[in-house]
């Protein structure tokens, strides 16, 4: 930049400060936007003027205002939205052009004008990839600086193949995102002037669908020249871009126009109610008029039809489109053809249930995924499930639709971002059933990778799809039959998901799939324990944390730090302290940690505790048993449980490692999926302490209760794990008396529990132990094939 043009510029950011200081002395409204949008083109002019000059000739350069700037609506703090485009996309003479260009746009707006400016630098072949927000920026596009012949090439080449369908489709939800970021009526009391429903947003969608349609831009209207002044001055009382008008600012814009305030702001709400009656007249005549919707697809007088001969990706687009645009979906004529356009299809399965069904009821689901419309009639051969595979699957979608920011799940889908792969996937997750003698998820792995070949999908979206495949059961079974709170668990489940969008994806699979299938699979325990997982792997992914072991001294550290100010006497704390294993520490919160020093005591004179808290937030009660540590003791307490039918969800065991061995027992337990009702919990209370006192026995309370003590275990399968602890995971016949039955058989093999989880899976009653023999080790496979009588 000469020093000849900066001084013409330091002129214009004078003359812009001038403009900006009278506003509010003439118009306010598009006659002064037009002004101050004059300036910045003067500034442009220059820029390209000693481009032209340095390099010796004007470089074969088109520079063009898209956006708010390119309809010439440069409101006092807007940005400056520029596209730089070559004559060739080879063209290497215009590399150093450029880079001067984009360095003097920089110094002139940011360092002279003190404004916000993006630019982007586009090749005519970049035109078929632009995202919606780009495209809408530039069906505003004016140009500036430069060669009108490249300017019109970028005209004629953005209007060829433009995509009809997606970006109807794109803009009208990018409108409801906004209304439900601010607000969905112009009859607020404060009103956003931009993105707010009756906001300027609205007249601009409004001319973006009719243009994209076919038809003519309408003239600016009065409400919105209104508006555009309001918004005009509430930047300059603000001295900033701000596009809520509060009540604050209300009172000032109304001062500065010698108006009263109420008086002002019913003219702002009329001007809005305008405005929104615009984008709406625009969304009606999305239902009269006739639209290519997409390849093969048409809108004629509010119903898509279909053309025999057309690709089926690109004409699920369409439906999609149809869909959102409540239109008839007409019977799809029969035709023959292999064609499916795969990114096109994975964009239209992805819209949600109401496309899916209107795909299916016009025949495009059995074109594009055969593998899903052959499970229509399938019945699953679990018995808890409600629906044949192809409703469970619909049902499944439904649910992920239904996610929305303001919880857990929904602020999860938000932030996933790319949400095709999760739907292709829950489409597919089950079709693997087809073959009920087969592993259904191997299956329907291997449909999954055929299905993304066949769409010509790219690697990376094809390995994504067939890993969500692969292992849309594990974090189900993690949740069910492994200690969630356990950092080996945490280790081991982080490994298996390695990256947090996997993490994220795999979490809201399989809390719409478990949803999906019954209405009483989902309880609050698996909810809490499915949070737990997701945001303990989270958390070891995103610190990459080291693969060690809990520090028990740093934990018995921080205790009794912790308690420190507490009434206890240090050094019984610390004897406590050291005779807990370091799982317990890491886990227990100090006031527990003061209680439990309380039983410990007690039971080491002889007096035992059994304590029930109700933890309404998982729907269930925590039962803290702490007693002498006993041969079969956890037995004993599982088989209370056992005689008074309730169910248990989660067991934690610990023993104290002094003289004289305390047993420090925790178990989570329900009443029917929610915590135990007041006389329940005191019985349970009763019968408990009678058994630790001695009193009673386990076989008396069974057979009191109709039950048979001498029972066994039915098993279906299981598998074990050795090591430190070992894990033994079983499945077996529904049932509330697995988990005494199977610890009564652990404890008679002298082997020890450490930890346990029990629910149900596919319909039938799953446990995992963490168990130890004699030592540290858990025992020997060989071990555990004897003692559960299985024949391999």
């Amino acid at each position: 930049m000469t020093p000849e043009i900066r001084s013409q510029i330091e002129a214009l950011a004078e003359a812009r400060r001038a403009l900006i200081d009278s506003l509010g002395e003439g118009p306010i409204g598009l006659a002064w936007c037009e002004q101050h949008t004059e300036i910045a083109d003067q500034v442009v002019r220059l820029l390209q003027q000693g481009l032209r000059e340095r390099f010796d000739g004007a470089p074969a350069l088109a520079i063009v205002a898209t956006g708010g700037y390119g309809r010439s609506e440069l409101a006092p703090y807007s940005d400056i939205d520029l596209t730089i485009l070559p004559a060739e996309s080879a063209e290497e003479s215009v590399d150093e052009p450029v880079r001067q260009l984009f360095q003097d746009i920089h110094t002139a707006f940011g360092t002279l004008l003190k404004m916000k400016v993006g630019y982007a630098y586009r090749l005519l072949s970049d035109l078929p990839g632009l995202d919606p927000v780009s495209r809408s920026g530039l069906m505003d596009a004016r140009l500036v600086a430069g060669s009108p012949r490249i300017f019109q090439r970028l005209q004629t080449a953005f209007w060829e193949r433009f995509p009809i369908g997606e970006f109807l489709l794109a803009k009208l939800a990018e409108r409801e995102e906004c209304f439900k970021q601010t607000h969905d009526t112009p009859l607020v009391v404060e009103p956003h002037l931009k993105e707010g429903a009756g906001g300027l947003r609205c007249r601009h969608t409004a001319t973006w669908l009719r243009l994209t349609i076919g038809e003519r831009q309408t003239p600016s209207s009065e409400a919105y020249d209104h508006l555009i002044g309001i918004r005009n001055l509430l930047h300059k009382v603000s001295g900033k871009l701000q596009d809520r008008l509060s009540r604050a600012r209300q009172a000032e814009i109304a001062d500065a126009l010698g108006q009263e305030m109420y008086a002002m702001m019913r003219g702002v709400t009329e001007a809005g109610l305008a405005l929104h009656e615009e984008y709406r007249q625009a969304r009606e005549r999305l239902q009269e008029a006739r639209i290519p919707l997409s390849d093969g697809v048409e809108a004629i007088r509010g119903e898509a039809r279909l053309r025999g001969d057309l690709d089926a990706g690109r004409a699920a687009v369409g439906i999609a489109v149809a869909t959102e645009l409540g239109l008839r979906v007409a019977e799809l004529p029969p035709y023959d053809t292999g064609r499916v356009s795969g990114p096109e299809a994975l964009f239209a399965i992805s819209q949600g249930e109401p496309t899916l069904r209107n795909l299916d009821r016009c025949g495009l689901l059995a074109l594009i995924l055969p593998e899903l419309t052959d499970c229509r009639t399938l019945l699953s051969r679990d018995s808890i499930h409600t629906y044949t595979v192809f409703e469970h699957t619909m049902q499944l979608v439904r649910r992920l639709d239904g996610l929305a920011p303001g919880d857990f799940y929904g602020d999860l889908k938000a932030a996933s971002g790319n949400l095709e792969p999760l739907y292709l996937a829950a489409l597919l997750h089950d079709v693997g059933k087809i073959r009920p003698e087969e592993d259904h998820s191997v299956v329907s792995e291997h449909l999954a990778r055929a299905v993304c070949e066949r769409w010509g999908l790219s690697p990376g979206m094809r390995d994504l799809v067939v890993w969500l495949v692969r292992e849309h059961l594990t974090m189900e079974i993690f949740l069910r039959l492994r200690d969630v709170g356990s950092p080996e668990t945490i280790r081991e489940f982080a490994a298996l998901v390695q990256d947090e969008e996997r993490l994220s994806l795999l979490t809201l699979l399989t809390y719409a799939d478990t949803n999906a299938v019954s209405e009483s699979l989902w309880t609050p325990a698996q909810d809490t324990f499915l949070r737990q997982l997701y945001r303990a792997t989270a958390d070891h992914l995103q610190a990459g944390a080291p693969e060690t072991r809990p520090d028990p001294a740093a934990h018995r550290r921080r205790l009794r730090k912790e308690l420190q100010s507490a009434d206890i006497d240090d050094e019984r704390l610390q004897a406590f302290l050291a005779s807990l294993p370091a799982p317990y520490l890491a886990s227990v919160a100090p006031e527990a940690l003061r209680r439990h020093m309380e039983y410990a005591q007690k039971a080491r004179a002889g007096v035992p505790t059994a304590k029930i808290e109700p933890r309404p937030s998982v729907g269930a009660s925590s039962l803290t048993i702490c007693a002498p540590d006993s041969p079969a003791l956890l037995s004993r307490v599982l088989g209370v449980i056992y005689a008074l039918d309730l169910r248990v969800h989660e067991i934690r065991v610990y023993t104290t490692s002094d003289e004289a061995p305390v047993a420090l027992d925790s178990f989570l337990v329900s009443f029917g999926n929610r915590p135990l009702p007041e006389a329940t919990a005191r019985a349970l209370e009763r019968e408990m302490l009678a058994m630790l006192r001695g009193e009673k026995s386990v076989p008396e309370l069974l057979e009191a209760n109709g039950k048979d003590p001498q029972r066994k275990q039915q098993l279906f399968t299981y598998t074990y794990r050795p090591g430190t602890p070992g894990l033994l995971e079983v499945r077996a016949p529904r049932g509330r008396g697995m988990a005494y039955r199977l610890s009564r058989l652990i404890a008679e093999q002298g082997w020890n529990i450490v930890t346990a989880r029990v629910g149900q899976w596919a319909g039938n009653a799953a446990a995992a132990f963490y168990i130890v023999g004699r030592g540290a080790e858990g025992p020997s496979a060989a071990e555990v094939d004897a003692a559960l009588q299985v024949r391999l």
